[in-house]
C-alpha cells in the first residue's frame, strides 16, 4: 500500500509553482539576491533549491561558502568519508567540494559576515584540518574556504528585496523562506501604525 502524503495536492502544486517561479527569477537576478535567499533558507527544508543554486556556474563564492559552513563541516572532518561521485540534493558538503575541483565558485564579488559563518566555526574547521596528516583526508578543503576576506556587502534594490517587493514576498512565504510576517504595502503600514499607537497609549497610561 502506497503511503499518502499529509500535504494536500493543491499545496504541493502551489509550492512547486512558487519554486519554479523563484528559480526563473534567480536565473537572471544578481548574486546579491542569491546570497540573500540562502540566508533565508533552511538547509534541509530547502535542500533542492540550494542544490540547484550550488550547481549553477554563476553561483558566487560567498553563496557556496555559506552553504559549506551550514552543512556541518566539523562532522565531515571528524569522521571523513570519500565524497560520493554524484552527490544528491541533501549532500551540500560533497557538492561544494566536487564543484570547486571542477572550477566553480571562482567569482567572489560578495562579502560574508557572521550571519553566514560564525568565526568560531572557522577556527574549529581549521583545527580539525590541522589534526589530519597531509593527504590523509579523502577530500580536499580549499584554503580559501578558511580565509573569507574580500567581497562587498549585498545591495538589493527595492524591487529585488523579498521584504519590500510584494511578488517576491509571496513567493518566499509560500516556500517557507524567512520573510517578515506581514506583506509589503498597506497591511504592513497599518501594522506599524497600530504598534506606534500602542506604544503611545502605553506611555500615556504610565504618566
Amino acid at each position: 500500500m502506497t503511503k499518502q502524503s499529509n500535504q494536500a495536492p493543491d499545496d504541493t502544486t502551489r509550492i512547486g509553482d512558487a519554486d519554479a517561479a523563484l528559480r526563473r527569477i534567480l536565473r537572471t537576478a544578481p548574486q546579491d539576491l542569491w546570497l540573500d535567499t540562502i540566508r533565508r533558507a533552511d538547509m534541509t527544508r530547502h535542500a533542492d533549491l540550494i542544490h540547484w543554486m550550488l550547481n549553477r556556474t554563476e553561483c558566487d563564492f560567498a553563496v557556496a561558502v555559506h552553504a559549506f559552513y551550514h552543512s556541518d563541516p566539523v562532522s565531515h572532518l571528524t569522521d571523513p568519508l570519500p565524497l560520493p561521485q554524484r552527490p544528491d540534493t541533501t549532500q551540500h558538503f560533497a557538492t561544494i567540494l566536487r564543484n570547486w575541483d571542477t572550477g566553480f565558485y571562482r567569482n567572489h564579488r560578495l562579502g560574508l559576515n557572521d550571519q553566514d559563518v560564525d568565526p568560531r566555526l572557522i577556527r574549529r574547521v581549521n583545527q580539525k584540518l590541522l589534526a589530519w596528516p597531509r593527504g590523509a583526508l579523502p577530500f580536499h578543503v580549499p584554503p580559501k574556504f578558511l580565509d573569507l576576506t574580500g567581497g562587498a556587502p549585498i545591495d538589493l534594490p527595492t524591487h529585488l528585496d523579498p521584504n519590500e517587493a510584494r511578488h517576491l514576498w509571496q513567493l518566499y512565504r509560500t516556500l517557507g523562506l524567512r520573510v517578515r510576517r506581514s506583506a509589503p504595502g498597506l497591511p504592513r503600514r497599518f501594522a506599524r501604525v497600530g504598534k506606534a499607537l500602542g506604544r503611545i497609549n502605553f506611555q500615556s497610561a504610565r504618566r
